[in-house]
Formats: C-alpha cells, sequence, structure tokens
C-alpha cells in the first residue's frame, strides 16, 4: 500500500514564510537597538553620541537611505549638524549657513530638497523634531542618491515606516532629555473665516452637519458629513436603527445613555467621541456635538442639531503622545536619580514646578514636598556642606548661567551619601528662568574616588601618608610659618637602624611587620596638627607643627623609647630593632622646606656614624642631644 505523498509548500508561500521570518528578526533587533538606546538616554548620555546612534543605526537597518538630525539654533537662525555620518561634508556646510526663520514651513522644506539635489540626494522624509513644550527643536531628514535603483516600495514597508517613527521619537526624547534651550515657538494659525463663509468652510473642513427629528428618529445627513464615511451624497439611509447600527459595539451603550441624558435636560449639550464603521468597514474615531433646539410645552425633545467630526488622526497622535508621556514617566520616575524643573521668577523666590519619583531615593523626601517647600532640602544637606550648597542656590536665584554642584545629604533614618546636581536654565519672555535638571546619587562612584585617592597619597603598608602627601604637608606648614600663621616647627627623620640584617635573616616578611609596628607607634605619639609619612624603604619624616628643638628632642626620646618597648615578637623571640633620628628646626628664615628635610637627613646620618640609637641636631642647632 503506498503511502499519499507529502503536501509541497509552493514558492509563493515558501517567500511569504521568509519575509515572515525576516520581518520577526528585524523587529526583534530594532526593539533590542530601541531599548538600549533608551538606555543611555536615560543614563544622560550626551546629545552628539546619542543622535549619532540613533542616525546610525538606522542607516544600518536600510542601508539604500542616510538618515541627518539637524538642530534648530533660534537666536541665531540657522541649523547646526546634530548627527550625518553619512552627508558630504561639502552639504552640511551648506545646511548650516542658510539663515532659518522656521524650518517647520513649506518654503524650508522646498529649499532643502533643491540643495540636496544639488549634491546628488533624494529627499525622502523631512519631520520636525518638537519638544515637549511644542517647540520646532530640530528636523529629522532621510535621503536616498539620485542615481540608486531606490523607489517607493521601502517607503511602503511597515518596517521601514516604524524605523522613522522611532527614530523620531528617540530624537526628540534625546533633545528635550539634554535641555537645549534653543527652541523656535510654533506660529500661531491665522484667524478663521468671516462668519457669511462658515459653511462653506465647515463642508470642507472634515466637519458634517447631522439634524435629528427626536419624535420619529429620522434623521439627516450633510454631503461632509457622509464624505467622513466615503459615503456618496444618495447613500445613507435617515432611519436612526441604521445609524446605530454603524456604531462600534463598544460604544454604543455609551452613546445612548449621553443622548438620553440631554434629552432629559441633565446636561447642557451633547458631546461624544466613539467608533464609527465606514462604507468600506474599517472603524473612524469621530467626534460628534450637538444640542436640542426644540421641545414641546412638557420639555420633551423635538429636534436636536449637531456637528460631527474626524478625529481619527487626532486620537492617533493623542495616543502617541501617550506613548511618550509613559517614556517619559518612564525615564523620570524608573531611572535613579531625580528629574526636576525649577522656576525663579524675577522677584527671585523660586520653585519648583516639576519633581518626579526619584527625589524619594535622593533626599530621602517626597517629591510633593519638594513641591510645596523648596526649602525643606536644607534640612538633610550635611552641615558641613550647606554653605557650598547655599552659595550654589544662591547663584541660581542670581541667574547663573549653569548649576553643578556635589554635596553630601543625611536623609532621615538612612546613612551619608554623595548627590551630584546640574542644570541648565532657559529665560522665558516675562523674565522667568526654568531650570530643567538632574540630581544623581553618586556615593558608590565617590566612594571609590575617595579611596583612590587615598591610594594615591598613602604608603600601602603602613597607612602613612606617602613621600607625595608628606612633601605637600611640608610645603603648607613651611607657607604657615612664611605667612606668619604659624611660629616654627621642626622636622625630624628617621631610620630603623641594621633594618636590613632583619630581610637578611628573617625574611621581608618579618620586615614588612617591623616597619608596621613602627608606624603604629609613630602614629601614637603624634598630635593632631603633627604629620608623619613614610619617605621609602626604613626612613621616616615627622613634622612637628610649633615646638623649638627642646621639645622635638623630647619627642624624639619618648619615641625611641616606646618603639623599644614594644618590640615585634617572631617565632617566641622578641625582633630588637633601634631608631635613629635626625632633627633640624624650620622657621621664617629657612632657605626652603626641601633644605630643612635635607638638613635633618644630614643629621640622621651623623647619628648613625656616631653609633645609631641615638638622635642628632642639625648643624644650624647650634646643640646636640642623645
Amino acid at each position: 500500500m503506498m503511502s499519499e505523498p507529502t503536501p509541497r509548500m509552493d514558492a509563493a508561500a515558501v517567500a511569504a514564510e521568509h519575509h515572515h521570518d525576516h520581518d520577526c528578526d528585524f523587529a526583534r533587533k530594532a526593539l533590542a537597538f530601541n531599548n538600549l538606546t533608551l538606555s543611555y538616554i536615560a543614563r544622560g548620555a550626551p546629545l552628539d553620541q546619542l543622535l549619532d546612534r540613533i542616525a546610525r543605526g538606522f542607516s544600518g537597518c536600510h542601508p539604500q537611505r542616510a538618515l541627518a538630525i539637524f538642530l534648530f539654533d533660534a537666536q541665531a537662525g540657522r541649523m547646526r549638524v546634530g548627527a550625518a555620518p553619512r552627508m558630504s561634508p561639502a552639504f552640511l556646510d551648506e545646511v548650516t549657513a542658510l539663515e532659518v526663520d522656521d524650518p517647520d514651513t513649506p518654503q524650508f522644506w522646498s529649499g532643502f530638497t533643491a540643495l540636496g539635489e544639488q549634491h546628488g540626494l533624494s529627499l525622502r522624509e523631512m519631520l520636525p523634531l518638537r519638544s515637549f513644550a511644542g517647540d520646532v527643536a530640530g528636523i529629522l531628514v532621510v535621503c536616498s542618491s539620485l542615481e540608486g535603483s531606490d523607489d517607493d516600495e521601502l517607503q511602503r514597508q511597515q518596517t521601514y515606516r516604524d524605523s522613522v517613527g522611532a527614530a523620531v521619537s528617540m530624537a526628540m526624547l534625546a533633545i528635550e532629555r539634554s535641555l537645549v534651550p534653543v527652541h523656535a515657538r510654533v506660529k500661531s494659525e491665522p484667524p478663521g473665516v468671516a462668519d457669511e463663509r462658515m459653511a462653506l468652510a465647515i463642508e470642507g473642513s472634515g466637519t458634517g452637519i447631522w439634524d435629528r427629528n427626536a419624535v420619529t428618529g429620522e434623521m439627516y445627513y450633510s454631503r461632509g458629513w457622509k464624505a467622513i464615511l466615503g459615503y456618496e451624497e444618495w447613500e445613507l439611509s435617515s432611519h436612526l436603527e441604521d445609524a446605530y447600527q454603524r456604531i462600534h459595539p463598544d460604544d454604543l451603550p455609551y452613546v445612548q445613555e449621553t443622548v438620553r441624558q440631554h434629552f432629559e435636560s441633565r446636561s447642557d449639550s451633547y458631546q461624544v467621541e466613539h467608533r464609527i464603521r465606514c462604507r468600506d468597514g474599517s472603524y473612524k474615531w469621530i467626534c460628534s456635538r450637538g444640542k436640542v433646539v426644540a421641545r414641546d410645552a412638557q420639555g420633551n425633545a423635538l429636534r436636536m442639531i449637531g456637528t460631527t467630526t474626524d478625529i481619527t488622526e487626532i486620537k492617533s497622535l493623542t495616543e502617541k503622545l501617550a506613548k511618550s508621556s509613559r517614556m517619559l514617566n518612564y525615564l523620570t520616575h524608573e531611572i535613579p536619580g531625580m528629574v526636576f524643573q525649577f522656576k525663579v521668577p524675577p522677584d527671585g523666590r523660586g520653585y519648583f514646578t516639576y519633581v518626579s519619583e526619584g527625589a524619594r531615593e535622593t533626599y530621602g523626601l517626597t517629591p510633593q514636598q519638594l513641591l510645596e517647600s523648596p526649602a525643606v532640602i536644607k534640612s538633610v544637606i550635611h552641615p558641613e556642606d550647606m554653605p557650598l550648597y547655599e552659595a550654589a542656590r544662591q547663584a541660581v536665584l542670581a541667574g547663573a548661567s549653569h548649576w553643578v554642584l556635589e554635596f553630601r545629604v543625611m536623609p532621615p533614618g538612612q546613612c551619608v551619601r554623595w548627590l551630584r546636581g546640574q542644570a541648565r536654565p532657559r529665560r522665558l519672555a516675562d523674565g522667568t528662568i526654568l531650570w530643567h535638571g538632574f540630581i544623581s546619587d553618586i556615593s558608590q562612584s565617590k566612594a571609590i574616588e575617595l579611596e583612590l585617592q587615598e591610594f594615591a597619597l598613602t604608603d600601602y603598608l603602613t597607612q602613612l601618608p606617602n613621600r607625595r602627601h608628606f612633601m605637600q604637608r611640608l610645603q603648607e606648614e613651611y607657607s604657615r610659618i612664611q605667612r606668619g600663621i604659624a611660629g616654627t616647627a621642626a622636622v625630624l627623620m628617621c631610620d630603623l637602624d641594621h633594618f636590613k640584617r632583619i630581610n637578611d635573616s628573617l625574611g621581608h616578611a618579618v620586615g614588612d611587620q617591623v616597619l608596621k609596628r613602627f608606624a603604629e607607634v609613630l602614629r601614637s605619639q603624634l598630635r593632631k596638627t603633627d604629620a608623619a609619612g613614610r619617605l621609602g624603604g626604613e626612613e621616616f619624616a615627622v613634622i612637628l607643627a610649633g615646638v623649638d628643638l627642646q621639645a622635638a628632642a623630647e619627642f624624639a626620646a619618648r619615641l625611641q623609647s616606646c618603639f623599644a618597648s614594644q618590640p615585634l615578637r617572631h617565632e617566641g623571640r622578641e625582633v630588637e630593632v633601634t631608631l635613629s633620628i635626625g632633627i633640624a628646626l624650620m622657621q621664617a628664615d629657612s632657605a626652603g622646606q626641601e633644605q630643612v628635610l635635607r638638613a635633618s637627613d644630614d643629621a640622621l646620618y651623623r647619628a648613625k656614624e656616631r653609633g645609631r640609637n641615638r638622635f642628632e641636631f642639625a648643624p644650624v642647632a647650634c646643640g646636640r642631644n642623645g
């Protein structure tokens, strides 16, 4: 018995399946690219890098097209290049040389198109980039080569349209996030036509008129009303039941209830937004407004007249705006840090107009607390940073050109954290200054910074200041003496006697333990005003602020005694090590701090020559003890 042949897919089916797989793969890659770009925007990446990434990402997906983003400088009346990785420098030079009043006009588009053709470019898309306030911040253009084989097929592809839409959305978010204060207001529309031409205007504006007999249910529709749904003048019945059949089932109860309430005089007018079925079976969003114009003696509705407007595009734009708003909420509420808007009127009393949820993570305060009283921030500022914070705040109120500050806060019930604030201003027409800024928690990076700084200035083994740090401290002390802030200071050079024998006989590990033990003893003998450091090997130096030679000698003797009384024990035996010290006095007539340190080193050398385990004064001291 023969088996039935396995069905084979025809060429068209195979091609369709391949095309579907390609679209799915493209969508996954595009989603990953867009999500990563949004995360860069959220982290505050530089605007030029973000725009370049958007432009290159688009061209990577559609290599036959080149995308460029130009930013509009309203004050200079020029376009500047935001990102144009595949545009020629000559073309870009001419674009930036154009005088531009408003880039969102047909005149500008026409001139830009002609300019592109001169450079072998065919303009395929030109879209304005607007801020959330409605200002034109720039334009996004998509071009192809005039000589290329590109046709209109690409523009009809959904993947291409999605890529353009995503590029526009991300570019607008990146520009808004960077707070670039170079926007131009959209010119207002001219006044409407005169009253006597209103009927013609309504007829040609996509608005239709309807008239309902509330008693018989008969409906009259104007030609413009029928055109909204794609019907001819002679089509559509006048029956109310047919009208209700065209309303989307999910919206019908709402429409009927709204009509009933108006008929019962429970509302001044009738207004609904709902979906309605067109002649081709698709649905459009419409807005219908009407009013009962005749009632009988009992108040029953007799006649209602109204208008219907196609709001499908408005609904689509509203959804896009809502999506952008949700995206903005994600950027401002979900990312670590606080986004804010701070307004400073001409009277100088500033206040927050917007605070994101990040206020809880940064200041430990709620957005509402900051909106009600900006001064509440002072309650969490670290006392040591309050003068710096207050000075920066006064600069903001006085009209500074930018604000950048690193400071500490102490939120209630939380540990101290480091914050970094940055903001840029935009001056409004009435003189008000609107600041847009971001507060981020830099505690982790600050800790690393301080740790690295500590590593750069501290000897790893003994945890004492290293030579570089000690020399800075020595120079500071010398400067204080030269300015008369301090009188004198003693500089001591210390060296562990016969230290090389310890390393050779007991090993370097034991030698390191001896150095650490001496550092502990030395640290215990210092005052807060004193300083010490390891200069290298077994050599240490000490600064005793405000002391004379007698006090320095007493310190040296005490240090030798303490070190001798606390020897390191190794394998049950004490490791005996003695200490030699050289002492020099630093005063106003000293030639310099390095000369004083050299003099103490010479005195140390003499102490070594004279038997070790002693201290000697520099020759200028004219004295000796040990």
